[in-house]
Order: structure tokens, then C-alpha cells, then sequence
């Protein structure tokens, strides 16, 4: 017989998935945004051109940041069950834990976004 486990507090429902989408969001930018990011700051060298090496894994990379964000959203979003003593009693630690974590998922939809134009927005800069 399996153990059911506890479900995780909602204030750290849905963390793992939107590290996860973050850093694939990351990956993703890395060969066409990250270059031009760093040569705004001042940021130079030979080796901003191996970045392009992640460049054929970038769809993936965005399918795999938006796939985990969806899940973040469902985690982030869905209502607590009803009866649980997730919270306990008194509801606002919750509800402020997961006032923050809606707007870390909103932080880094944006962050996806970014190599989702970007192929759109380059020609302005190039």
C-alpha cells in the first residue's frame, strides 16, 4: 500500500516549478538575448560567441519554460482543499506567502516572454 503524502504548504506550492521554468527560461535566452544584455552592461569578449552553442535547444528550452510555468500557474492558482489544515486557522500567512509567489510566477512569465520576442525585436537593435 502507498503512503500519501502531505501536500506542500501553498505558500511553497509551485516553487520547484517556477525555479524550473525560470531556468529554462534563462537557458533559452542565453544565445541571442544574453549577448546583446551583456554588451549593454559593457561586457565583451571572445567567448559571448560560444553562447550560440544553445541556440538549436532554445525552442525545447521555451517549450519545457512554458510547460513548467502552466504548472506553476495550476499549482499557484488552484484553491486550497477544502478541510485541509494547510493553514491552520488563521488564513493571512497564507495568503501572503502566496501573494508572493503569484508575483514571482508573474516575474518570471515576463522573463519567458523575453526570448519568446525576441526574434521579433532584434532586427530594432542589430
Amino acid at each position: 500500500m502507498l503512503a500519501r503524502t502531505a501536500d506542500p504548504t501553498p505558500g511553497t506550492r509551485g516553487l520547484s516549478a517556477l525555479l524550473a521554468a525560470g531556468l529554462a527560461a534563462l537557458l533559452a535566452s542565453s544565445c541571442c538575448v544574453m549577448p546583446l544584455a551583456l554588451a549593454l552592461l559593457g561586457v565583451s569578449g571572445a567567448w559571448i560567441g560560444q553562447l550560440r552553442v544553445l541556440e538549436p535547444w532554445s525552442p525545447w528550452l521555451l517549450a519545457g519554460a512554458l510547460g513548467a510555468l502552466g504548472l506553476a500557474a495550476w499549482q499557484i492558482y488552484r484553491p486550497a482543499r477544502a478541510g485541509s489544515a494547510q493553514c491552520g486557522i488563521d488564513n493571512d500567512a497564507c495568503r501572503t506567502t502566496n501573494r508572493w509567489m503569484r508575483r514571482w510566477f508573474w516575474l518570471v512569465a515576463l522573463l519567458t516572454l523575453v526570448p519568446l520576442l525576441a526574434p521579433l525585436l532584434a532586427p530594432w537593435f542589430y
